[in-house]
């Protein structure tokens, strides 16, 4: 099979880079959802519809509607783990981690695009492939950033809370932003070099 243009690896990979747009978006709307939720939750508990427990764990009631016949009341028994110096960063990291694959599938949908019409050497494409790669460093430094303010606030505000922060550097990662860099400069200058030649014909 052919690596480039109709009915090649490149028009395969098109079609999974679209599956994986529309499975991001899922999870940015399940993202919304989840903080939206949560934000509900926490204004129940303030106006005492819903026992602080059901954060902070141990036995607790939901209750919706009045005290007596006409209200509906859930009683449950949860460990707990989800005040808000826990779940916040989490809706943080992966907000950050959905927006960044959104821009990197984005680009690399339209860098597969000029693949497949059998264009590889387009000057836009060097400026996809830069794009990706500074998403991708965003998205590592931002990492360490709320990695840091999760343990930050967990030492503050849940001292209980016995979790291990160690930011590990990840090697891989790092390797592929530095090969999207060379790749990018690669591109760019197969993009000149095309142009020129199409000068001189």
């Amino acid at each position: 099979m052919k690596a480039l243009g109709k009915g090649s690896i490149a028009a395969w990979v098109q079609i999974a880079l679209m599956v994986a747009w529309v499975c991001l978006w899922i999870a940015a709307a399940a993202l919304v959802l989840a903080a939206v939720g949560y934000g509900v939750l926490l204004a129940l508990i303030a106006n005492g519809s819903v026992d602080p427990s059901v954060l902070t764990g141990g036995d607790g009631q939901i209750r919706l509607g009045d005290e007596g016949g006409g209200s509906f009341q859930v009683s449950y028994d949860e460990p707990g783990g989800a005040t808000w110096p826990v779940v916040v960063p989490g809706l943080l990291i992966g907000a950050v981690a959905v927006a960044g694959a959104l821009i990197i599938v984005w680009r690399l949908r339209k860098l597969f695009d000029s693949f497949t019409s059998g264009e590889p050497f387009r000057r836009e494409n060097a400026r996809h492939l830069r794009v990706i790669w500074i998403t991708m460093l965003v998205i590592e430094l931002s990492r360490y950033a709320l990695l840091g303010l999760t343990a930050a606030l967990l030492v503050n505000f849940e001292p209980d809370i016995d979790a291990d922060f160690r930011i590990s550097l990840d090697i891989s990662t790092w390797g592929s932003i530095l090969i999207l860099i060379v790749l990018a400069e690669v591109f760019r200058e197969g993009a000149r070099l095309k142009e020129e030649q199409e000068l001189t014909i």
